[in-house]
């Protein structure tokens, strides 16, 4: 069995433990002030095991599936605490009242590293280790001396009683309640901070709605009421928005990536439109366009625009998020896409759409057909002899330098020869279009 297999199997089986957690509860009744612990358990343990599926070596559907089994552990220990008695159902009740704040902070951690797993930046680390503080503190209180027994609702008396109970319960009192609001307060944050640069847009618009639409109930609540209670139940639309934003998202994505090349098929820009697709499309930073043969692959495009082209080379040499496009059995180009470390398998199959389309726009490029076309208005029987020479060495891959080298010449006179090659040819200076590689693709096919 594969590692991806035994993840995907584990999660499932995690997940369904939590559901069987929460129906072992639903048998003692609906208890609606313990309703949204159920919810929680059931939405955040499904989601992360779609999350779990999807990207077997991201932590993020870990995220979920913890806070999932930490909400159906409450949900069901609350249950049994409220409608029995004796003693199981006062340790029952004792483990569905003191990990509020683990499921707290399991669920802000998920929503705050989604949707890939990681916190918006290193500077949100000592954030993160200030609240896991906060978090074993305000758990340790609430667990040797059960501060929160009475908000909880529990019929059942608590198992043990250890002195200094009041001034537990003022630490816990100045402590827990600030630290719930400033969690939720993290998810709008750490949405918005992730929007403003400019990634994963479309699976972060529907968690930013459910997260704000949760803090302006809590909010609420804590003000009309005095309680947290309306904003705990409107938090398990969190899960359940990520789950829909994620799903909805990928497929948005996909289409976006196609629906952008229609559209560039009629722009002369096709090599960075074609890089910009894929970029967006894995929500990483740059991307690159490569063509040639597996020996031999020259850029065509980098986006965005760098004004340095990477150096042409095998195959074998491209960074490890490399795709090549085929056509057969042959290798005619690659897609890279460097920065991304975890794809789903929606990407993966995103990615071989996207190949399969780039094969075919791709052949728009060959100098066979630009060479064709300009042949046919007279444009290479205008060139000199030694700008032949000096196409000719271009096709070779060689820059400026190296042509200077080769024909003797100095740079002031080899640099106006190589504008005249692209003028005469009709290429005319764009960004979006790597001129050199034009002219080096058909050297190397020939």
């Amino acid at each position: 069995m594969t590692r991806s297999a035994r993840t995907g199997m584990l999660s499932v089986v995690a997940a369904s433990a939590a559901c069987v957690l929460v129906v072992v509860g639903l048998t003692r009744g609906i208890w609606w002030a313990n309703i949204h612990n159920g919810i929680l358990g059931v939405s955040l343990s499904l989601v992360g095991a779609w999350l779990a599926t999807e990207r077997p070596r991201s932590p993020e559907g870990r995220l979920f599936l913890a806070a999932g089994m930490v909400e159906a552990l409450m949900f069901a220990g609350r249950q049994v605490g409220h409608t029995a008695s004796g003693t199981v159902a006062s340790w029952l009740g004792w483990l569905g009242v003191w990990p509020i704040v683990v499921g707290m902070f399991a669920t802000t951690l998920a929503i705050v590293c989604f949707p890939d797993g990681h916190l918006p930046s290193s500077r949100w680390r000592p954030a993160a280790l200030g609240a896991a503080v906060l978090v074993v503190v305000c758990a340790g209180l609430s667990a040797l001396w059960p501060v929160e027994w009475a908000s909880a609702g529990l019929t059942v008396a608590a198992p043990f009683s250890l002195p200094g109970r009041a001034t537990a319960e003022a630490v816990w009192q100045v402590l827990a309640h600030p630290f719930y609001v400033v969690l939720q307060v993290s998810w709008v944050v750490a949405v918005a901070v992730r929007l403003r640069a400019g990634r994963s847009r479309a699976p972060l618009l529907g968690l930013l709605l459910g997260a704000a639409v949760a803090l302006g109930v809590l909010l609420a609540g804590q003000a009309v009421a005095g309680s947290a209670r309306p904003g705990l139940v409107m938090v398990s639309l969190v899960p359940l928005a990520a789950g829909w934003s994620a799903v909805h998202g990928h497929a948005l994505t996909r289409y976006r990536a196609l629906a952008w090349l229609t559209d560039a098929h009629r722009s002369p820009g096709l090599p960075a439109a074609l890089a910009r697709s894929a970029a967006e499309a894995l929500d990483a930073p740059q991307a690159s366009v490569w063509m040639g043969g597996e020996s031999s692959l020259h850029p065509v495009a980098v986006w965005p625009e760098t004004g340095v082209d990477p150096a042409p080379g095998p195959a074998s040499a491209l960074p490890e998020r490399t795709w090549l496009v085929r056509e057969g059995d042959d290798v005619v180009g690659a897609i890279v896409v460097p920065g991304v470390t975890v794809l789903t398998r929606s990407e993966e199959r995103m990615m071989q759409d996207l190949c399969a389309q780039a094969a075919l726009l791709l052949d728009r490029l060959t100098l066979a057909e630009l060479v064709q076309r300009e042949r046919s208005a007279g444009h290479l029987d205008r060139l000199t002899p030694r700008e032949r020479d000096v196409l000719e060495l271009m096709a070779r891959g060689l820059t400026n330098a190296a042509i200077c080298e080769e024909l003797h010449l100095s740079v002031k006179t080899v640099e106006p020869l190589v504008s005249t090659v692209f003028v005469k040819l009709g290429l005319h200076a764009d960004p979006a279009v790597n001129r050199r590689v034009l002219a080096a693709l058909e050297f190397h096919r020939a």
